[in-house]
């Protein structure tokens, strides 16, 4: 028998008497229906629910079958889809994913767009090939299924990353369409695909699949034609986590990273779609080579990679705002509390152990192989001048942003008081350069300049900007501080 919890040391008080909005919680100032991030889900289970309820009861022909089917086919999309979108914390709403999920059923709709991707990639390329082993069925799947559809779900992705640079290049926030539509990073990039590999299947399955296992099933047998569609409806979505919305998740990852690291957009565009595609190809001939038992590698495989992507992009995603992480989250192990030893920077801390380690380590090593900057050593949140800190800092968080150059990193927190010419004197920092980290109001963090000397800021793409006594900067992993002749970098880690 499980051990109880201990009692409470102290009584529970009774309050004075119920509040209205207490017995009428819709009518509260504290709460907000209409920013609940579980209204969208639980309107979609309630429409959801009645719609089949009603399809049952006027079920009659093989087309309500199809329509219930349909209905059921997409609530289990959103569903899975719902699942990563919550567990990666984004702060995009959940209906601007719809969005590539639109671009894509509407490339596979459009006959002469669809057509152009069959002529590129099963008649210019070997995307034909076929054979009675498992080489010549890879190079036939790689191009002419994994090449072919990974490129179709990543145009919604291309096109926000480009929009991203637009406005970049134009120095512009954009408006609230823009912004959302714009790709923000890995993160973003994994749910776009996400969503986009859940109009793939949609489209795939109900109107290519199913309906050709519908006409498979016994002939004149209306109800097991329909089981036939069902049986293979079911686990076609459900397989959409270790295929096609994996796959997409995998490339989007890498398209993200190209928010950030222009430089390198053209290498990591070859290998997130070399690498989607080539998962996406081992799912289609891995039979050939193990049976029934290599979709069970397959999948391992796949999940293996898109997993480590997704917990990859979570960590750079709270790097990238300057927020901690959960410390019972999988992605980080929260460090104990003192001086941690400075190192060379640059230098890539060992990888937390097990699973996680494991998961965050190969998505490393692929940034690392794209030409990704490499993370600092661990910080040192104790060099700071106990007198220089008017406010007690917090614990350093598990994963974040720290400020360097060559020879010391140290990590940001909220509440914490910087004296940089104490840090960074050596490197040329002059005197009375002082810095408060502050919670940023919309999420993050902002450095306050408390000297008396304005600092010049430039953002990762080059533009640079002066940040007069008084005023905050939001900082971001590439950004540089010029303080007198020192070059202070912003790096994640």
């Amino acid at each position: 028998m499980a051990e109880m919890p201990p009692l409470p040391q102290q009584p529970i008080r009774e309050d004075a008497g119920l509040t209205r909005s207490e017995l009428m919680p819709f009518r509260s100032t504290k709460i907000s229906l209409r920013k609940s991030r579980m209204l969208v889900p639980l309107i979609a289970l309630a429409v959801t629910c009645v719609a089949l309820f009603v399809l049952k009861i006027g079920l009659q022909t093989t087309e309500d079958v199809v329509a219930y089917m349909n209905v059921l086919c997409a609530f289990m999309l959103f569903a899975m889809f719902a699942a990563i979108y919550f567990y990666a914390g984004e702060r995009k709403g959940m209906l601007w994913y719809l969005v590539p999920a639109a671009v894509v059923v509407i490339q596979l709709l459009v006959s002469p767009i669809l057509h152009l991707y069959f002529y590129v990639f099963r008649t210019l390329l070997p995307g034909n090939m076929k054979g009675d082993t498992f080489l010549p069925n890879f190079i036939g799947m790689f191009f002419g299924a994994g090449l072919m559809e990974e490129l179709l779900k990543a145009v919604p992705t291309l096109l926000a990353l480009f929009l991203a640079y637009r406005l970049r290049s134009k120095n512009s926030p954009g408006n609230r369409v823009t912004r959302n539509l714009a790709l923000q990073g890995p993160l973003d990039g994994v749910l776009m695909g996400v969503a986009a590999g859940a109009g793939f299947i949609a489209i795939e399955t109900m109107l290519q699949y199913v309906p050709s296992a519908m006409r498979g099933g016994p002939g004149g047998n209306a109800a097991l034609q329909a089981l036939h569609g069902l049986l293979l409806m079911v686990p076609r979505v459900l397989n959409g986590l270790v295929g096609h919305m994996a796959y997409a998740g995998i490339f989007g990852y890498f398209i993200g990273l190209a928010v950030s690291h222009r430089r390198s957009l053209f290498t990591l565009l070859a290998i997130g779609w070399v690498l989607a595609a080539s998962l996406h190809a081992f799912w289609n001939s891995v039979a050939y080579l193990l049976g029934l038992w290599g979709w069970y590698v397959s999948a391992a495989l796949t999940l293996f990679f898109f997993l480590a992507c997704l917990l990859k992009a979570k960590q750079l995603e709270v790097s990238r705002l300057g927020g901690p992480i959960d410390g019972h989250s999988v992605l980080a192990v929260s460090p104990p509390p003192g001086t941690a030893p400075v190192g060379p920077a640059g230098v890539v801390p060992p990888p937390a152990a097990g699973i996680a380690g494991m998961f965050t380590g190969v998505a490393t090593a692929a940034e690392k192989l794209a030409g990704v900057a490499a993370r600092t050593t661990v910080p040192n949140p104790g060099a700071v001048p106990a007198d220089a800190a008017p406010v007690a800092p917090a614990p350093m968080p598990a994963a974040g942003l720290s400020i360097g150059n060559a020879s010391a990193r140290y990590a940001l927190a909220p509440n914490q008081a910087i004296d940089f010419s104490a840090l960074f004197g050596a490197a040329g920092v002059p005197p009375g350069c002082l810095g408060a980290i502050l919670p940023a109001a919309e999420g993050g963090l902002e450095i306050r300049n408390t000297g008396s000397a304005p600092w010049s800021y430039a953002t990762p793409d080059g533009a640079t900007a002066s940040v007069q006594p008084g005023a905050s900067l939001r900082p971001l992993a590439g950004a540089k501080l010029l303080l007198g002749t020192a070059t202070i970098e912003i790096a994640s880690y």
